[in-house]
């Protein structure tokens, strides 16, 4: 019997991080030995030197070319094991969910997948996004006899960082599904990304939700529905050097056209790092989000509370950048 008045009230939501800390933490783990963060930091990308309208870009990435080094064989040997570990998550997410609707317990996939299949209420970040509800229920009943092979049968092989495994059960085995490492590593990020959105660990917004919605078109050979035709997101910091008296002494939207031409293509976004210029140093620091620059117009700059933006003066800043005419 499904439970109608299921509440995810805080209660539930510490039993889901508390349910899900350990195999998150794993993935999260297993990534970052290898130098392959799920959720890398990265440095300001776009530049704006002292009175200088032309914008300098800087391409950023990490890598790790060490002979002799263990870690890639060791992501090599270990896919299986991500894969493992993250259909874990989304069982565990499934389960939680079954739960609190008041569907007894069971041990038995096909028993969850026909109840998740039902009609049972998801926490309201998924219940709201039907578009999520079906990829996440389609990435179970993909992905579930595809772990049984690899727990119980023998129907697949992991070489270079890919799986290829079958489904296998009463003796039929079916067609063979490959998971290359970059799609591994990224069905690894969509379902830890889901559980902190969920258990409030992280708030979805505009960028994060966009972001979400182009890594599933990416696994849709995984929950097989229809892309959702999300761009490809780029989302980046901004930074502004400026010498003038008013920090906000500047146009977003000729930002927002220098990124659209250097990214095209591509969904563009931005937070915006302004740096306060007096003599030789920065002075002052503030850090404005994408969330104000969203919507097109000059109405941005009537809510702004300059001072809850402030921010540490970062330790990298270039002399040129400070020197005007820097190109």
């Amino acid at each position: 019997m499904v439970n109608s008045h299921a509440s995810f009230d805080a209660t539930a939501l510490i039993k889901l991080a508390e349910r899900v800390e350990y195999e998150a933490w794993l993935l999260e783990a297993v990534y970052v030995l290898v130098e392959q963060e799920l959720f890398p930091s990265w440095p300001d990308a776009v530049v704006y030197p002292v009175d200088r309208s032309k914008a300098q870009f800087f391409a950023h990435a990490r890598g790790n070319i060490v002979i002799g080094d263990w870690r890639p064989g060791f992501l090599n040997a270990g896919a299986p094991l991500v894969f493992v570990s993250t259909f874990k998550l989304l069982d565990m997410l499934v389960e939680w969910i079954l739960e609190e609707n008041g569907v007894p317990s069971t041990f038995r996939f096909q028993q969850k997948l026909k109840s998740v299949k039902g009609s049972p209420i998801f926490p309201p970040l998924i219940e709201s996004r039907v578009w999520l509800k079906e990829r996440l229920i389609g990435l179970y009943s993909t992905l579930e006899p595809l772990r049984g092979t690899i727990i119980h049968g023998k129907h697949f092989t992991a070489t270079d960082g890919a799986i290829r495994v079958s489904a296998s059960k009463n003796g039929v085995v079916g067609p063979v599904v490959e998971i290359d490492p970059a799609h591994l590593r990224k069905l690894a990020l969509t379902i830890v990304s889901v559980l902190r959105y969920v258990d409030g660990t992280w708030e979805i917004d505009q960028v994060r939700e966009k972001i979400l919605r182009h890594d599933l078109d990416e696994l849709a050979m995984l929950h097989a529905l229809p892309p959702l035709g999300q761009k490809r997101p780029f989302h980046t910091c901004v930074r502004l050097y400026l010498t003038s008296s008013d920090p906000l002494r500047f146009d977003p939207m000729t930002i927002r056209e220098d990124l659209a031409a250097r990214y095209v293509d591509q969904d563009c976004s931005f937070d915006l790092r302004i740096l306060m210029v007096r003599g030789s140093e920065v002075a002052e620091a503030y850090l404005l989000p994408w969330a104000l620059f969203a919507v097109e117009g000059a109405e941005w700059k009537q809510r702004i509370d300059l001072q809850q933006y402030r921010t540490v003066i970062p330790s990298d800043i270039q002399p040129e950048h400070l020197r005007s005419g820097a190109g």
